[in-house]
């Protein structure tokens, strides 16, 4: 599909992820998560607005969509990207970057704005 949206979309937000919230991904993962969750679609919106069944789809349901993708990210996954060496934390951004990225895309359309307030180009 034309409007899948690329794991590159995810680097940058995930690499401003602040070291604090990083880590405590493995203190308290689900609250964390879900602050993360927000944070990308901040990021993204708003290039990019989601839909299904061509019915947009509110905030709260893509970001339980994106936490939904980020707790199944392996633990050990999460722990590099806690760390602040940027080798193991740049190849976990890439995981969890394609793994949003695929579930995303396939529970929602993902709808390119290239125009202010986020209005869908025709």
């Amino acid at each position: 599909m034309g409007n899948d949206l690329s794991p590159a979309v995810f680097h940058a937000p995930l690499m401003e992820v602040d070291d604090e919230l990083r880590g405590m991904l493995l203190v308290d993962r689900e609250r964390t998560t879900k602050a993360i969750a927000m944070h990308l679609l901040l990021r993204m919106r708003p290039q990019v607005l989601f839909r299904r069944n061509s019915e947009e789809v509110g905030l709260e349901e893509v970001v339980d969509g994106i936490v939904d993708a980020i707790l199944t990210v392996p633990e050990r996954v999460l722990g590099d990207f806690a760390q602040e060496e940027a080798v193991p934390r740049a190849a976990a951004t890439d995981f969890i970057a394609r793994v949003v990225s695929k579930s995303l895309n396939d529970c929602f359309e993902p709808v390119h704005s290239d125009r202010p307030g986020g209005a869908p180009s025709v």
